[in-house]
Parts: structure tokens; C-alpha cells; sequence
């Protein structure tokens, strides 16, 4: 292929308007669709009880590493650890309690 190429080669590769805005009616169709799948669908306990283990988990394990990084900026182990540990352990609690009001406002206003 010559390195000088004309613009009327590029028109094969250059979508139309109509084109795109075609491509962009069917991805919406595709999300709605997905949407509608995903709403009409019930939680199972197993996604539940994840969501709620990962909240509680996640709480604790950033409120223990903060406690721990504390301890090696200050010096004062095992206090960092220990009061982060329990900053975490509120933080995870109060998580869970979160996602349990979130998930029951969304399951109370569909009906």
C-alpha cells in the first residue's frame, strides 16, 4: 500500500451518523433488557450474607492495618493495632447495618 493514501479510502473505515446512532439504539436496548433481568430478580441469602460478610470484613481489616501502620509510625505497639482493631470492628458493624437499611428500602418500594 503507498504511504500517501487519499480520503476516499478513509470512508470505508468512517461510520455514518445514521450508523452510529443505530449502534447506539441497540446498545440501549441491550441495557434496558439487562436492567429489567437484573430488577425482576430476588436476592438469594447467599448474595446477602456475601454483601454482608464483606462489608463487616472490610471494616475491620482497613480499621486493624490503619492501627497497625500507626504502630509502626509511633512506635506504640500493640495500642495502634488493638484501638484500630476496634475502630474496625464499629466501622464493619455500622456497614452492615447500612447495606441492611439500603437493601430493605429497595425491596420495600417495590411492592
Amino acid at each position: 500500500m503507498p504511504i500517501n493514501q487519499s480520503c476516499e479510502d478513509n470512508t470505508l473505515s468512517d461510520p455514518s451518523k445514521s450508523d452510529l446512532e443505530a449502534l447506539q439504539q441497540r446498545i440501549d436496548a441491550q441495557r434496558e433488557a439487562r436492567r429489567a433481568k437484573t430488577q425482576d430478580e430476588p436476592r438469594s441469602a447467599w448474595s446477602l450474607g456475601m454483601r454482608y460478610g464483606s462489608e463487616f470484613f472490610a471494616g475491620v481489616f482497613v480499621g486493624s492495618a490503619l492501627g497497625f501502620i500507626i504502630d509502626l509510625v509511633a512506635g506504640s505497639s500493640p495500642w495502634g493495632l488493638v484501638i484500630g482493631t476496634m475502630f474496625g470492628f464499629a466501622s464493619g458493624t455500622l456497614n452492615v447495618v447500612r447495606a441492611a437499611k439500603e437493601i430493605n428500602s429497595e425491596t420495600s418500594g417495590e411492592s
